[in-house]
């Protein structure tokens, strides 16, 4: 390697770094922004102010992005950057435009802490279920509010039978993963709806039974998305 190449290289890493920098500095920022938001449009709902303090305060000193890298690196996973969080202001427009009702039964894939399904549960009234891979959040959105049901399972080889709506976020999800999913999805019955960010489950599986029904925007902490409500035909 010559002294030229060595020095574009380094000056390559210090390029990168500063990009990242920016770019945490920018998510901090929205999410700052975001929660001012959450507390001014949700803790009226006392119930639900408490869960979220709750949930928060435990996380104050545990980053969950990292709990979650940490568990899929123990696990042997090839993608560990998997964690994201929906704003609660974007669910709340998901929720709107998707028309969710208290007679559904949302399930969640990769559930995280919860906390989608803390509110979902408070300000629609529907049943809601988390399917989460890492124990840890199970555990603990578990003691946080009994009349949730939080799974400690696989998405890809859960239990889906009641669901009338599945959302996903899943945004970093390898093909592959989404591949199987979708042929997982498609075995679910006729009517049940299902939500994801980014991409349609039919780019996957063109064969299986979803059709789109809606596609709009929606902000996230990294940017805007479209988003995909599909239905099982």
């Amino acid at each position: 390697m010559t002294a030229a190449t060595e020095i574009l290289k380094k000056r390559g890493c210090v390029k990168e770094f500063f990009q990242l920098l920016w770019l945490n500095v920018v998510v901090t920022k929205r999410n700052f922004v975001e929660y001012i938001k959450v507390v001014f449009r949700y803790y009226s709902n006392f119930s639900f102010m408490k869960t979220d303090i709750s949930l928060l305060t435990h996380y104050l000193f545990k980053n969950p992005f990292r709990m979650s890298k940490h568990f899929l690196v123990k696990k042997g996973e090839e993608e560990v950057y998997a964690y994201g969080e929906t704003p609660l202001t974007t669910l709340e427009m998901i929720a709107k435009e998707c028309a969710i009702t208290p007679d559904d039964t949302v399930f969640e894939l990769g559930s995280g802490r919860g906390r989608n399904c803390f509110w979902l549960h408070h300000f629609i009234g529907c049943k809601v279920v988390g399917i989460e891979w890492v124990p840890s959040f199970v555990r603990h959105a578990n003691s946080v509010q009994k009349e949730i049901s939080f799974r400690h399972e696989d998405m890809f080889e859960s239990d889906l039978s009641g669901a009338t709506v599945i959302y996903l976020y899943g945004t970093s999800l390898s093909d592959d993963k989404i591949k199987k999913l979708s042929q997982k999805l498609s075995s679910l019955p006729p009517g049940t709806r299902i939500i994801t960010v980014s991409y349609p489950l039919s780019d996957y599986c063109p064969e299986g039974p979803f059709e789109v029904m809606r596609l709009f925007p929606a902000k996230f902490t990294w940017g805007k998305a479209d988003v995909y409500l599909q239905v099982i035909k």
